[in-house]
């Protein structure tokens, strides 16, 4: 969750027709994309998530 809020910052959002809420981040390129949370990519050294 850390760098995931890392990675959106204070990045503009809105939320789409099925309520899932999108955030404007910049992809590669640097051209803008509206992704969801599930979408962003984390860079390589973000630690693996914790089994239950």
């Amino acid at each position: 969750m850390h760098a995931l809020l890392e990675a959106v910052g204070d990045a503009p959002y809105e939320s789409d027709e099925a309520q899932d809420v999108r955030f404007c981040l910049p992809d590669q390129s640097g051209r803008e994309r509206w992704l969801r949370l599930d979408e962003i990519p984390l860079p390589p050294s973000t630690p693996a998530a914790w089994l239950r």
